[in-house]
């Protein structure tokens, strides 16, 4: 049976006893005062962070202000912020209520934590609050500098978007020579016209050339790789360790392991070039030695099976998805033979020659370490495709079929239960077209002792699980569509 909810331990009891009771005195001190008594207001805050710094250690304020969401206050978001945020407090992370807070705030209170290592600013920050940043916080390691989005009506749109962070901020952030994990906006679309501040291209490669130990650069729906590739200044070498990269070419792909020669996770989409084996001869012939590997809208050809022949033993991550439909057992099993430390595996593709032999005798050592698991395709067997691959594994923690043709799999699931292929599943995650019975549900409930998330469509209502859920104090969230 999935795992029971456990207590909350005594540590967290007293974090959330602690926020309620400086909740509390918050709200009383803020009451207290009429607004033009502020700095009577300020002085008792501070008297009352004062004491508390004397009483509890310096670490456990990262703590209290990452769990201020656990009892959220019913005031002024900055009394409490006032008090919980203490001058060496390493980890901020803002939280929804703070959206509303004058940016003169967040200049003056930043100004003061020059021992910050994680800063999150997701949605309010400005070139304004950069400035501060740049100046007062060269420890930082991981920011999110995403602007703050302001909304401007317009005469000929019904609404225009202003960000609030640009080129100008960037530069302001390019002493943090400790940086390693930055999330930030996209660059403007130069064919577009935009209303307010933007970073640009030139902008974001200005930064990253500044920032020598830079692993991760996190911008949502923003090729950087190609970004990279077009650049028309020098750039590189780079400590860039992930990487996501549409439209390449060989020679852009060449170009970037060039700019990026310590990269260990590289995803390649939406290639339009015909010629995708130089793609993947590039990186055969590269020194990478990466971790995980994501390729979307390749064939399996010869110098796909070169590419693994060569880096499959270096690979914990694989993610395919097959485009030519000839897709076989055969290059599965070569997966597995060459990636014997896969850990997590994606297989898509359409192809009507992916089936397993009624007498198949598998080969062994195959996929033995795989944790994750994600298949989809229309054709396969699914009661066979699932026996090979957790007859591999006895350890696969989560597993999700994604499948496009109405089918029932309550056999399929009662034989994987019955084997015991999915006694160590944590996440089972189930397509909409994939029909499941009530019972079998609650059977796979009761029978997958680490089944914690649960994703399944059924016509039942689930009102009678979910009450099973709670009178059997399950530590279970159970989705639907």
């Amino acid at each position: 049976m999935s795992p029971p909810k456990q207590p909350c331990s005594l540590f967290q009891l007293c974090v959330k006893s602690s926020i309620r009771l400086i909740n509390s005195a918050c709200y009383v001190i803020e009451k207290t005062y009429p607004e033009n008594h502020l700095n009577e207001c300020e002085r008792e805050a501070f008297d009352l962070k004062c004491h508390l710094m004397t009483m509890l250690p310096a670490r456990l304020f990262d703590v209290l202000c990452s769990e201020r969401t656990c009892c959220q206050y019913r005031g002024d978001p900055r009394i409490q912020l006032q008090v919980l945020m203490h001058p060496n407090i390493t980890v901020f992370r803002k939280c929804d209520l703070d959206n509303g807070i004058p940016q003169r705030f967040w200049q003056g209170t930043l100004a003061t934590f020059s021992r910050l290592r994680v800063l999150d600013l997701k949605f309010i920050c400005t070139d304004e609050i950069l400035a501060v940043i740049g100046d007062s916080c060269p420890l930082l390691e991981e920011i999110n500098i995403v602007s703050r989005v302001d909304i401007c009506k317009s005469l000929f749109n019904a609404s225009v978007l202003i960000r609030n962070v640009s080129d100008a901020g960037l530069c302001c952030i390019t002493n943090l020579k400790h940086l390693r994990v930055l999330a930030m906006d996209p660059p403007r679309n130069e064919r577009a016209n935009r209303i307010g501040r933007c970073v640009s291209r030139a902008g974001i490669i200005m930064l990253i050339r500044e920032l020598p130990y830079l692993e991760e650069l996190r911008i949502e729906s923003c090729d950087i790789g190609s970004t990279l590739i077009g650049s028309t200044v020098d750039v590189g070498p780079l400590n860039l360790r992930k990487m996501i990269c549409h439209f390449a070419s060989a020679d852009g792909v060449r170009k970037l392991i060039k700019i990026c020669p310590c990269l260990k996770e590289f995803s390649l989409t939406h290639i339009t070039e015909h010629n995708k084996d130089a793609i993947l001869d590039q990186i055969s012939m590269s020194e990478l030695r990466l971790h995980k590997l994501d390729l979307s809208f390749f064939s399996f050809t010869d110098s796909m099976q070169q590419l693994l022949t060569v880096k499959g033993s270096y690979l914990t991550h694989f993610s395919l998805w097959e485009i030519d439909n000839s897709l076989n057992l055969d290059k599965v099993v070569s997966i597995g033979k060459c990636c014997p430390n896969l850990t997590s595996l994606c297989l898509m593709t359409q192809s009507k020659c992916l089936h397993v032999p009624r007498y198949y005798r598998r080969p062994d050592k195959i996929f033995s370490e795989l944790r994750n698991l994600i298949l989809g395709n229309e054709n396969f067997c699914i009661d066979r495709m699932l026996t090979f691959f957790l007859e591999c594994t006895s350890n696969l923690e989560k597993l999700v079929l994604k499948y496009q043709t109405k089918t029932n799999l309550d056999d399929t699931l009662l034989h994987l239960l019955e084997k015991g292929h999915l006694k160590n599943i944590v996440d089972l995650w189930l397509d909409c077209t994939l029909e499941v019975s009530k019972n079998v549900v609650k059977r796979t409930i009761q029978m997958c002792d680490r089944l914690q998330l649960f994703t399944v469509d059924f016509a039942d209502t689930t009102t009678e699980l979910l009450q099973y859920i709670t009178e059997n104090n399950l530590d279970l969230k159970l989705g639907s569509y």
